[in-house]
């Protein structure tokens, strides 16, 4: 069967107010009774009959039990299957999701008539995202003093004689013990020091690498909550209940790492699964606007990850989560190292 386009008649495509798109068309009955000896094939591997054995029923025989209608279904079925693809690809149509397909017409020596309606990826005009970038605040130089280094040996000595930090006073939590006194072997106690003058050196390197990183991190969000501002296009509903859901199952997982049930979660919060949905929907559209607009950018600086840097990276990433889907991992995957090559670039103009 020729696998085009002009196969469908009477095409029509329409863009929808909520940012889908519907599909009518007609498939005429030579294109569309080329998918018969398939759907007989598929009917009969499960068909069952007095006196024959399972899958083989004899071809004329099965079609008078399976019925002229079923038939026709799973036909219908296979067509749009072959076809719809092809459709968004000539198109240009980037579908996302499942999409919601109804049969209009459907009737032996009578063309197929379909209406296809789908969740798409949203039209997007960037604006001009490069200058966003470059005139977004610059990262600050930054510094640290003795009594932030002093503040993290205080933080170390009461881990150490109590196993938590305290917010205020030990005297508050009812603990009377004194805390070890910062000498060179406790300093040797948290790793390759040899004295309290190597730990806190460490420490002063550690403290400004955060610092930088949540200033980098403060530019980036600056970046792109500047592009965010300047463009505008509906979120798919797909994508909106995806990142959603995400978050929702953040909730799940750190919940269970801190040993309680996730209903048990629920009653004490006293709130539902739908109103952590509706609670989370504001965040849930940002993240969804961030992340297509980071791939809108990708496309338009051809930016792509190669294959070996996605293995790597849910290499990783599946040595950390084991037993995580290898085939979600990698998308993972490709999306963090998409969002760092963008970011990167930007925070570098």
């Amino acid at each position: 069967m020729p696998k085009k386009l002009t196969n469908i008649d009477n095409l029509k495509i329409t863009n929808l107010l909520d940012g889908s798109v519907e599909i009518k068309g007609e498939i005429c009955w030579k294109d569309f009774s080329a998918f018969e000896k398939k759907a007989l094939g598929r009917l009969l591997e499960h068909l069952e009959m007095p006196g024959f054995r399972k899958g083989n029923v004899p071809e004329e025989i099965a079609k008078k039990q399976l019925g002229d209608k079923l038939v026709l279904s799973d036909m219908a079925e296979l067509a749009i299957q072959e076809f719809y693809p092809i459709l968004l690809e000539e198109k240009k149509i980037d579908a996302i999701g499942r999409p919601n397909v109804s049969i209009t017409k459907l009737a032996r020596d009578n063309e197929l008539g379909f209406t296809i309606t789908t969740e798409v990826l949203p039209k997007i005009k960037l604006p001009d995202y490069k200058k966003i970038a470059k005139n977004a605040p610059v990262v600050e130089e930054v510094a640290t003093n003795e009594e932030e280094i002093d503040k993290v040996i205080e933080d170390l000595r009461q881990m150490r004689a109590y196993g938590h930090v305290h917010d205020h006073t030990e005297n508050d939590h009812g603990h009377t013990e004194p805390l070890p006194e910062v000498t060179d072997e406790f300093a040797k106690s948290f790793g390759n020091f040899q004295s309290v003058v190597e730990l806190r050196a460490k420490i002063k390197e550690n403290v400004l690498r955060e610092k930088d990183q949540n200033e980098k991190d403060k530019r980036r969000i600056t970046i792109m909550d500047g592009i965010i501002g300047k463009t505008d296009f509906l979120v798919p509903p797909i994508i909106l209940k995806s990142e959603q859901e995400k978050m929702i199952a953040q909730i799940e997982s750190d919940v269970a790492r801190s040993g309680m049930e996730f209903d048990a979660y629920l009653k004490h919060t006293k709130k539902t699964r739908e109103d952590l949905m509706e609670e989370f929907k504001g965040e849930a559209e940002r993240r969804a606007r961030f992340q297509i607009l980071i791939n809108a950018i990708a496309k338009d600086m051809d930016v792509k990850t190669t294959d070996e840097e996605v293995d790597k990276e849910a290499e990783k990433l599946m040595q950390m989560y084991p037993g995580a889907d290898l085939a979600r991992t990698k998308a993972y995957a490709d999306m963090i190292l998409t969002n760092e090559k963008i970011l990167s670039t930007l925070e570098s103009l």
